[in-house]
């Protein structure tokens, strides 16, 4: 199966790196190329610096190009038209996958279901302290639509017209492009054996902000489609408040551990925080 392994990167080095390594660990009999996007890094030439390193030891095809900042949504979109594959493999440039995972992944399109769209297994990648591994559980086991991990047929992404480039933030733009996939009748699998280690938030602080990244991102959904699709851009925020009961009424806690039932109540406050906010600002403009 030939494909494409779509990777944008801003600022960060020391995980792209790391990356790379683990794709040249793949367990993978058919071709693939790895197409590397910088999404207009300040640090251009720490960056470039990086890739060049180990660029010479792949055992794969590998691209790098550069694009002017517009956001993961654009960046991926500009990696696919300069990609060969007939399937489309996605992951964030602070994910690491087995070494199965590509055979996982793009072999799935080969069996019975026939699938246009697989998603894997994400897990955190630091398996040591508490509040990765607890967010894993509470939270991103669910996220199945996570451009950390998932491939697309290259004629169903064209006929959806890929990412929406109006989300400009790394945020919903996933669910934006995996909704219009349901929507129009595609056909999703789920490979659990398809695995990819992802860097989730260490502190609460960071998780804070990407709860808050989390619901601007869901104004920017909102806002597109409450023409399109009333309900949906009406229930957003409905949806995202559901686990504000876990805060509210704590005897709830006792189906749910404490601790997870905290971490879902700050999920739906601080994304609702984002989401109001944004849509202030919106008014403002």
């Amino acid at each position: 199966m030939n494909a494409s392994i779509i990777i944008p990167v801003y600022k960060r080095t020391g995980w792209i790196t790391k990356c790379i390594e683990s794709l040249n660990k793949q367990d993978y009999d058919g071709l693939f190329e790895v197409i590397i996007v910088d999404d207009g890094s300040p640090n251009e030439s720490e960056v470039k610096e990086s890739i060049i390193k180990i660029s010479g030891q792949n055992r794969f095809k590998i691209k790098c190009l550069r694009n002017y900042h517009s956001g993961p949504a654009a960046t991926r979109n500009y990696g696919v038209k300069y990609s060969s594959g007939r399937i489309l493999c996605f992951i964030d440039d602070d994910s690491l996958p087995e070494c199965s995972w590509l055979r996982e992944i793009a072999g799935s399109f080969d069996g019975d279901e026939c699938p246009d769209i697989v998603s894997g297994k994400i897990l955190s990648y630091n398996r040591e302290d508490k509040l990765p591994l607890m967010l894993e559980k509470a939270l991103y086991s669910g996220k199945h639509w996570a451009t950390c991990n998932i491939a697309y047929r290259r004629d169903v992404f064209d006929a959806l017209g890929g990412f929406d480039e109006t989300f400009i933030e790394a945020s919903w733009e996933d669910n934006d492009l995996g909704l219009r996939a349901r929507w129009s009748g595609y056909k999703y699998v789920y490979n659990e054996k398809a695995v990819v280690y992802h860097n989730h938030e260490s502190t609460l602080e960071e998780y804070k902000k990407k709860c808050i990244l989390n619901g601007r991102g869901a104004a920017a959904f909102s806002r597109k489609y409450i023409l399109k699709k009333p309900l949906w851009g009406i229930a957003t925020p409905f949806i995202m408040s559901r686990r504000l009961i876990y805060g509210f009424l704590p005897s709830v806690w006792r189906k749910d551990p404490g601790e997870e039932a905290y971490l879902r109540f700050i999920w739906s406050f601080y994304s609702l925080k984002g989401f109001f906010e944004s849509k202030k600002k919106m008014k403002l403009i």
